[in-house]
């Protein structure tokens, strides 16, 4: 029997309505479901964010932070997922502070002193410090754990990394500590840099307690971290490597190339020689700096990594200046020889600064070099700014003035 025009009508609408309200149902279920995983999500990851964050100096910044990054309910699965997190959201924030010194530069250039100009322009410079050393740290959480290294080994290289980045705020910082006009400026600058510090104290905290743990499960008992002069039976840091050892202690070094104030080398000066050493060398590029004084600032940027010094004996090869806060340095830029590049050694030399007490402070040596050593070196000034813990000072002597020295440590 035929159906109607006006029934086919009737049915046609009542199945499309049965379809729209099962397709209704079917959206609301995947929703609610939807909703109640994330739900789920969310919950659980707060909860590592938040457990994490119990281990750490600031716990409230550690967990606003990173529980409202983006995607933080599906990113965070696991304490290493938070710490990750953390590394990621500090290095936003040293970004954010560059961003901010520049302006800083732009919008106060005519009222800045040229010591306030120089402090900001050693901020600068820290920061890509920082920045260096936060992407090695992501870079080597990302490999944990590793079969090329143990957890311990793990433990010290971050914790080494986020050290130097707590050090470099507070060494910004300290460029403006030398009279009114200068507080001002770090003021301006006091709120972003304390920021960074405590976020690098918080990745810090993590990583010390993750380490622990995975080392505890292991049955290995950690120690309170790795000494500055942590030794083994030879009384040689066990990160130097057996061929530099032998080139501490060599009585006959062959170099790359030689220093000589009298022009019997293959250059003048010291700087002249780093400059012309190769970038970023994986072995070891040694300069002889024969007997005499050398009166210059000489930098070892860090793209000049394994350079080493040989001088002629700690009494007859000197490098020495004088830049000193009061005639308009800053402390961090007063350094005789600043050592940045990785794998730096000297050995047989002096590092001389000859401002005296009236200059306040001066710094004849500032390292910021990971696996430095010294050996039969003597520092005038010595002020170590830097804060690298895997590094020897073996068999040296110094004379401080004003000594100031920064250390960080998480809770034990």
């Amino acid at each position: 029997m035929a159906i109607s025009g006006d029934r086919k009508k009737k049915l046609f609408l009542a199945l499309f309505a049965s379809i729209l309200l099962v397709t209704a149902i079917v959206t609301i279920a995947t929703t609610v479901s939807v909703s109640k995983k994330k739900s789920s999500n969310t919950a659980a990851a707060h909860s590592i964010i938040k457990s994490s964050c119990s281990s750490t100096l600031y716990p409230e910044l550690c967990y606003s932070t990173i529980s409202s990054a983006p995607h933080a309910e599906t990113k965070v699965k696991n304490p290493k997922d938070v710490i990750e997190m953390s590394l990621n959201l500090t290095v936003t924030a040293v970004q954010s502070n560059y961003l901010s010194i520049k302006k800083l530069i732009s919008t106060r250039r005519k009222s800045l002193t040229e010591r306030e100009k120089a402090a900001l322009n050693d901020c600068l410079e820290l920061v890509d410090e920082t920045l260096d050393e936060l992407l090695v740290a992501e870079h080597d959480l990302s490999d944990y754990p590793s079969f090329n290294k143990s957890i311990s080994q793990h433990a010290e290289d971050l914790k080494s990394l986020l050290s130097a980045a707590m050090t470099n705020q507070e060494t910004c910082l300290d460029g403006f500590s030398h009279d009114k006009a200068d507080k001002k400026v770090r003021q301006a600058l006091l709120d972003g840099q304390m920021h960074v510090f405590h976020m690098c104290s918080n990745a810090l905290a993590m990583i010390k307690n993750l380490t622990d743990t995975d080392m505890a499960s292991q049955g290995y008992h950690p120690s309170s971290g790795r000494q500055l002069e942590e030794e083994d039976q030879t009384e040689w840091p066990k990160w130097l490597s057996a061929g530099d050892r032998r080139l501490l202690q060599a009585t006959t070094v062959i170099p790359n190339v030689t220093v000589a104030a009298d022009g019997s080398g293959d250059f003048l000066t010291v700087s002249e020689a780093v400059a012309a050493a190769p970038e970023r060398s994986t072995t070891r590029y040694i300069i002889k700096i024969k007997a005499g004084v050398y009166s210059e600032n000489v930098d070892v940027p860090r793209k000049k990594t394994n350079l080493m010094f040989v001088g002629d004996g700690r009494v007859n090869t000197i490098i020495t200046a004088s830049r000193n806060v009061v005639d308009g340095s800053t402390t961090f830029h007063s350094a005789t020889v600043a050592a940045v590049g990785d794998g730096f050694l000297a050995r047989d030399i002096t590092f001389q600064n000859t401002a005296g007490p009236s200059k306040h402070q001066a710094v004849a040596l500032r390292v910021g070099s990971d696996l430095s050593a010294f050996y039969r070196h003597r520092g005038l000034h010595f002020r170590k700014c830097s804060s690298s813990v895997a590094r020897l000072r073996h068999s040296c002597s110094s004379t401080q003035s004003k000594p100031k020295e920064h250390g960080h440590r998480t809770r034990p």
